[in-house]
């Protein structure tokens, strides 16, 4: 399910979309945390005992087809029936379905006798590789919670008791269960079953006289008791409790930037305000992408925290010192901040004042807090509430910002496709490559590092563009803005003006707005916003083309102290009054990188309601990450109830063509099909889930293992000779050495180890190791606290010094080394490396404490595992030479550590 729902598949061959719907007929999906964060472990025999219990079965199938050859009909026939009864006896499961309906359960007996009688190896098959220990744990996770189905009979005691858990934990759409009934639901009540499916597809589940709702139970998880009704919760109701910030982590990127006109030269001027949108040169785009995940570490959110030089008043360095702070104090035990996922979904101010107690608790003042990482903050924020309440993040915001008094939910399908403009910059003789290639609908110029007639010429030769290099006949027909930041005098924009509707009066129609034309009004007095747009009007009314606020929201802002209140009292001012109307504005230009992504949608919300003054998003030339952040809003913005009637401008998101590269894989480029229209619903599910480990390829590195050096080093331990150094840089990606001598040859140690599906004898926490192929692709499967992990990586048995090596290829990150160096004839030392990026969901099982993983990694995990191999491998060659007293000893110790083992993990 995760390989279909993938953001790499095209959208049309996608099979998953958000509206997909899961249906669960008393089935697992998963191990799902509950309300303390404890896991659910499922089978409580475990799944290594679940497999085992399965692969018994699947040979005791092979074994009887066999013998079916040299039995007589009614012989086989016998024995198959004894296989069945004993297989539905269980009452626990199928709530002794002989004893209430002995007419269904002999039907169903016949059917089965039927099957096994012509399929037993083909269900045998069945049992060895679809054993539901061996299920992913993960395909929960690819559809909503608000979109899921889960009906288990009433005398189903495991899987009744599977789907209480799962709906107080997520939130699901609905949980039914079906009174007197077992786990043969499809055989005890055909047709209640197809009426449930049925108004669950429809929802009119309510309305659907066949299902008997007076009949049926139906659990409300918000307040965890049955009713008999079966009203539906809206999905902005789904995460109606309190949650905590777990761990952050950031790591830095740097993207080099392409020249402005398609040539192999890098870099381009006149980015950002100021002196710098005249002079400035910029030829890498650095700044970092930071993770957040909730305490239970079931959502993590990324966002991304990039200052611009000549836009953001804050260096890269004060940024990263800033996220260090913020990172120490979030990891430390004295941090126990709660929130609910709605309200900060709701953009009413509870996002800016959360993020605002996380900055100052972290020691950082209200004066000195770096915009950039208030607004990378808040866009991981966002994705991680998004997900606790089960939808992705456009659907969230509309719902809880534009309709949550209303309980309204908003589908994927409202949002389609973004418009989003071309860029031009300064000094640019010729469209970028990807500017010409893309149509557009509408190009943004950068104008004002000429005098006023150069940049006329610009637009008017920009009209007369050809659609491509290969299109002989036709010009482009596209909408045109300018954006000065600022750099003319009222003169100089009039000269601008009059230059474009000298040469060609279609160009000047064809200019959408111009970006604040004329320099800051503040020659003799205090600047004031209503002093900036009283010279903007005159700029209107004089034939100029309408005007955009970019640089005056910003001071505004900034005057206001980022208050939205004293922000919206300045902005009624200025142009809520009748008389006093303001009509050349044509929109808000809105940077949510700079003004924080709450105010950014507050100041639009406004703008939309009450001046009928639309909003467009833009870039500060953010990576992938942050423009995904920036056009979500812009779509949500679009679909706002007060600007149905309201011009939408296409938004300022053309920064990605200059771009080298990207932080977002696949690239924010490829969501953005040849018309210039950005598929808004797949990249918001590329963004749903998404965390540092999916981005990167991090792995520490084995010979910077080093306590003297690091501060998150755990001290060497050393016990009955097993040495150990474990070492971290984020508290999740841990380097471990460990060391044991071991009392036989390397030759004979190297040939145990490496036989790998043995593992499981020495290492009672992997449940299974696996040869895919002769070439070492091995697939792993390990269970610790309930929690279960897979992998697969590429393996390679070393010969000098004899051992073997992995590295995952996918799944949970590691990988590692261990070598058998020899001391004598008849001993060696085993040393094992290894490196891990812990999940963040482990993390959480441990108290949240990076520190309590290590030492559990080191101290309790390898070290007991690796005793455990010592003394497999001693009791094997004990018995081998017959002595069976030695033997039976060694594998009694073993029995008991491997027990020891399990329930530290249980703890």
């Amino acid at each position: 399910m995760k390989r279909l729902c993938s953001p790499k598949l095209d959208e049309d061959s996608s099979l998953m979309t958000d509206n997909t719907r899961l249906i669960l007929l008393g089935s697992n999906p998963g191990a799902l945390p509950s309300e303390s964060g404890s896991i659910d472990k499922g089978d409580k025999d475990g799944d290594s005992q679940r497999l085992a219990k399965d692969v018994s079965l699947a040979k005791s199938l092979i074994s009887s087809s066999h013998r079916s050859h040299l039995l007589s009909e009614s012989q086989d026939t016998e024995y198959l029936s004894q296989f069945l009864t004993k297989w539905y006896g269980v009452k626990a499961l199928w709530g002794d379905l002989r004893g209430r309906d002995s007419q269904k359960y002999d039907d169903m007996l016949k059917k089965r006798l039927r099957s096994l009688g012509s399929r037993r190896q083909d269900i045998a098959a069945v049992l060895r590789g679809c054993s539901s220990s061996l299920t992913s744990r993960d395909d929960w996770k690819t559809v909503v919670p608000a979109n899921t189905l889960f009906v288990a009979g009433e005398l189903d005691k495991k899987y009744s008791g599977i789907g209480r858990r799962w709906e107080e934990a997520r939130g699901i759409s609905k949980y039914i269960e079906v009174p007197n009934a077992g786990h043969a639901l499809l055989v005890e009540d055909p047709k209640r079953i197809a009426s449930i499916i049925c108004g669950f597809l429809n929802d009119d589940i309510v309305n659907n006289p066949s299902l008997e709702p007076e009949s049926i139970i139906m659990l409300d998880a918000a307040k965890s008791q049955r009713k008999t009704t079966t009203t539906q919760r809206q999905p902005h109701l789904a995460s109606s409790r309190s949650h905590k910030v777990g761990l952050m982590e950031y790591e830095s990127f740097s993207i080099s930037i392409g020249s402005n006109d398609g040539s192999d030269k890098k870099g381009v001027i006149g980015i950002g305000w100021g002196d710098s949108a005249r002079a400035g040169s910029l030829t890498r785009r650095e700044g970092f992408i930071i993770s957040i995940a909730s305490s239970d570490g079931m959502a993590v959110g990324v966002g991304e925290v990039s200052p611009l030089k000549g836009l953001h008043k804050e260096s890269i360095e004060e940024a990263e010192r800033q996220l260090h702070l913020i990172k120490a104090f979030l990891s430390s035990a004295s941090y126990d901040g709660s929130f609910f996922a709605e309200e900060l979904l709701s953009l009413d101010g509870s996002l800016s004042t959360f993020v605002n107690q996380i900055t100052t608790s972290a020691g950082i003042s209200k004066a000195s807090s770096a915009a950039s990482v208030k607004s990378g903050l808040e866009m991981a924020l966002l994705s991680v509430s998004s997900q606790l309440c089960g939808t992705a993040l456009p659907q969230s915001l509309a719902t809880n910002y534009w309709y949550r008094d209303e309980s309204r939910s908003v589908p994927s399908s409202s949002f389609g496709q973004l418009a989003i403009n071309g860029l031009i910059t300064r000094g640019s003789n010729a469209m970028d490559q990807r500017v010409k290639t893309v149509s557009f609908p509408s190009i943004k110029v950068k104008v004002g590092h000429e005098n006023p007639k150069e940049d006329a010429f610009i637009l008017i030769d920009l009209m007369e563009q050809p659609l491509d290099k290969s299109q002989k006949v036709g010009l482009r027909k596209v909408g045109l803005r300018a954006d000065a930041n600022r750099a003319w005098s009222l003169e100089s924009a009039q000269v601008f003006v009059d230059e474009i509707r000298r040469a060609d009066r279609s160009t000047l129609y064809a200019i959408e707005f111009v970006e604040e034309p004329l320099t800051k009004q503040a020659a003799t007095e205090e600047w004031t916003l209503d002093l900036q747009v009283t010279a903007l009007e005159e700029f209107t009314r004089s034939g100029g083309p309408r005007y955009a606020l970019d640089e005056s929201l910003a001071d505004l802002a900034e005057a206001c102290g980022y208050d939205f209140d004293q922000i919206s009292r300045a902005l009624r001012s200025t142009f809520g009054q009748q008389e006093n109307l303001r009509s050349g504005c044509a929109a808000f230009v809105l940077k949510p990188a700079l003004l924080g992504l709450e105010l950014s949608m507050q100041i639009a919300k406004l703008a939309q309601q009450e001046f009928q003054i639309n909003a467009v998003f833009s870039s500060s030339f953010d990576s992938g990450i942050g423009l995904t952040y920036t056009s979500i809003l812009a779509a949500v913005s679009d679909n706002s109830p007060f600007g149905t009637d309201l011009v939408k401008y296409s938004h300022g998101l053309g920064t990605f063509t200059m771009l080298c590269g990207d932080t977002l894989s696949p690239s924010f480029e490829s969501y953005v099909n040849a018309d210039g229209m950005l598929n808004v619903v797949s990249l918001s599910r590329a963004l749903y889930g998404l965390s540092l480990d999916e981005m990167s390829d991090r792995l520490p590195v084995y010979d910077e293992v080093d306590s003297s050096t690091n501060e998150s080093a755990i001290a060497s331990v050393e016990s009955e000779s097993y040495l150990a150094k474990t070492s971290s840089t984020s508290g999740r990606d841990i380097t471990v050495a460990v060391s044991l001598p071991l009392p036989f040859s390397d030759g004979i140690a190297s040939s145990r180890f490496t036989d790998l599906p043995q593992m499981s004898r020495w290492s009672p926490w992997l449940n299974s190791v696996t040869y895919l192929d002769s070439a070492g692709l091995t697939e792993w499967n390990l269970n610790i606290r309930g929690v279960r992990f897979s992998w697969k990586a590429q393996s390679q048995v070393l010969s000098k010094p004899k051992g073997i090596k992995w590295e995952s290829i996918s799944g949970l990150k590691n990988r590692g080394v261990v070598e058998f160096e020899p001391t004598s004839n008849d001993s060696c030392i085993m040393q094992l490396k290894m490196s891990i990026i812990m999940p963040y969901i482990l993390v959480s099982l441990f108290q949240g404490m990076p520190s309590v993983v290590q030492d559990f990694l080191q101290n309790k995990l390898l070290k007991w595992s690796l005793e455990m191999f010592r003394d497999v491998v001693k009791a094997d060659l004990a018995l081998e030479r017959g002595d069976n007293e030695l033997g039976d000893a060694l594998f009694g110790a073993v029995e008991g550590r491997a027990n020891a083992l399990e329930e530290a993990l249980k703890q």
